[in-house]
């Protein structure tokens, strides 16, 4: 009776250790270096700024649930209520929610195993090959990993509103050598003409290494809304160079790069308003990237504080 009573009494020790650091916090630190804007080459404004923000996401146990908290320069407002993406299964499709304040984006996907596709929204599709398809059908469609889904969006982030997430992704598509997107498809209304539909296909080109290599997304009418191009690909690093056209109004070019195992990030981007000539030069410098255990999905101020002070 005495080993039952101790089976026991370490049965529910262990059960509260695990309950009590169920989740997962990720507090990232970002440097941003406002160089300046230019008119014809010539720079219009003399004060070099730098802000930073600091970025709080956490995650539960099975990563279907997701807070974010984004803090200003010195301005930290615990008071402000973070932004949530939760990860739900309905039936024989996905919904993935990301609620800010009062907004809410909502994006639906369905895995067809027949055809290696996903579909978003009834009307992006995704062709994948067999071991990419394989792995986020159980990783994402069965076990709700919310992470590998971003990973999987990454240049499509902007596309779905979904770029406050965008360094929470698992990088999971980098650390395998058989991971490829073969091809997609896609549609969107322009913002300046609500009744013009755009119709977009997506080529994707990989390496010896099984890196992405190239990726260009063309409407059938020729106009080019991204391109990306990979620069170095080297010990788990990666540099592209990433040019987006945002209807001819703007068009961003930048040099980013990352690595998967130290968690590095760093992106040198230039932003040209046409018509006005302006453009933006800014660059982001990850400074830290902490790992941390948390007891609940909404950190208080006193947690919150705590991870800061600590970062």
């Amino acid at each position: 009776m005495k080993n039952l009573v101790l089976s026991l009494l370490i049965f529910n020790t262990s059960i509260f250790a695990q309950s009590s650091k169920s989740y997962t916090t990720i507090y990232i630190i970002n440097k941003i270096i406002d160089i300046g804007e230019y008119v014809n080459d010539e720079r219009i404004n003399k004060k070099l700024e730098i802000n930073t923000s600091q970025l709080i996401y956490t995650y539960n146990l099975t990563k279907d649930t997701i807070s974010y908290n984004n803090f200003y320069n010195s301005d930290i407002n615990t008071k402000k209520t973070p932004y949530l993406c939760s990860l739900i299964k309905r039936k024989d499709t996905l919904l993935l929610s990301f609620k800010k304040n009062s907004y809410e984006i909502k994006i639906n996907l369905k895995f067809d195993t027949q055809t290696k596709t996903i579909t978003i929204n009834s009307k992006d599709i995704f062709s994948l090959n067999g071991a990419y398809y394989k792995y986020l059908y159980e990783s994402v469609n069965q076990n709700l990993n919310a992470l590998d889904l971003i990973d999987f969006l990454e240049d499509f982030l902007q596309d779905y509103e979904l770029e406050d997430l965008k360094f929470i992704s698992s990088n999971e598509k980098y650390k395998h050598n058989d991971f490829r997107i073969i091809k997609a498809y896609m549609e969107s209304y322009r913002s300046q003409a609500s009744d013009y539909l755009d119709k977009w296909n997506i080529k994707f080109l990989y390496n010896n290494e099984g890196t992405l290599k190239y990726l260009l997304k063309k409407s059938k009418e020729d106009d080019q809304s991204l391109e990306k191009k990979l620069i170095i690909s080297k010990h788990n690093t990666f540099k592209y160079h990433i040019n987006r056209n945002n209807e001819s109004k703007l068009i961003v070019n930048s040099e980013e790069s990352f690595s998967t195992i130290k968690n590095s990030y760093n992106t040198k981007i230039s932003a040209l308003q046409i018509g006005i000539g302006k453009e933006t030069k800014y660059e982001i410098k990850r400074t830290a990237y902490k790992v941390f255990n948390s007891k609940q999905l909404f950190l208080n101020e006193k947690e919150i504080f705590k991870i800061i002070n600590r970062g």
